[in-house]
């Protein structure tokens, strides 16, 4: 018959990590109970800040959406102050620069280009999704007031720093016209090729090419 030495080893077993772990909840019950009640005060008003931020959130761009029917509605003075109000009341949502934006946008419309350059000029810093519209538009209304000179150093910021965003060809081609207006003749005629070379079979490539026909029948023939 085995022997049943295991028995009675003549040693007590040590607890195991589940009987450490009850022991210690029962001699430590208040403190247990205390920072289980924190923890779940924590959870719900973790939960809380998520709905609540959710919903300014939402309502943020709600109200955003509002202020740009109004404005291209043509109430601009009621957009105004609904857009303001989205860039204070809702500073800390992601509508605020949009707002800010959307009221460049319909200050240019209505020409007054000096007040949409600086509603722009705001947002040249901001996140990289807005940025590039920023410096852009900022471009268009230092080209408007007849700053030719302000307009391409915004042109060239915008190219400098997003040279591969959807606005870049467009950008390309108001830096060729304003280098021509401004009497470049030869930078305007670079942009433009540069246009044709980067952007080819596009309709940006198609004016870019009139304006380069157009240069060649306005030069002097070359003399013999």
């Amino acid at each position: 018959m085995p022997s049943e030495t295991w028995i009675d080893s003549g040693k007590i077993a040590a607890p195991g990590k589940v009987d450490q772990t009850l022991n210690w909840i029962k001699k430590n019950r208040e403190t247990v109970i205390g920072s289980v009640v924190i923890a779940l005060a924590a959870a719900l008003f973790a939960v809380y800040f998520f709905i609540h931020l959710q919903s300014t959130r939402e309502t943020a761009w709600k109200n955003l959406f509002i202020a740009q029917q109004t404005g291209y509605g043509g109430d601009l003075p009621k957009a105004a102050a609904l857009l303001g109000e989205v860039e204070t009341v809702y500073s800390n949502t992601t509508a605020a620069p949009y707002a800010t934006l959307t009221k460049g946008d319909l200050l240019f419309a209505d020409g007054k280009f000096k007040e949409a350059g600086e509603e722009y000029a705001r947002l040249t810093a901001r996140p990289a999704s807005l940025a590039p519209f920023a410096l852009y538009n900022l471009g268009k209304c230092r080209e408007a007031q007849g700053d030719l000179t302000g307009a391409q150093v915004e042109y060239s910021a915008m190219l400098e720093k997003f040279p591969e965003h959807f606005l870049a060809p467009e950008c390309h081609l108001s830096m060729a016209r304003v280098q021509e207006i401004s009497g470049a003749k030869d930078a305007a005629k670079a942009t433009y090729e540069k246009i044709v070379l980067l952007y080819p079979d596009t309709s940006w490539a198609a004016q870019a090419r009139e304006r380069l026909t157009a240069g060649e029948q306005k030069a002097p023939p070359a003399k013999k």
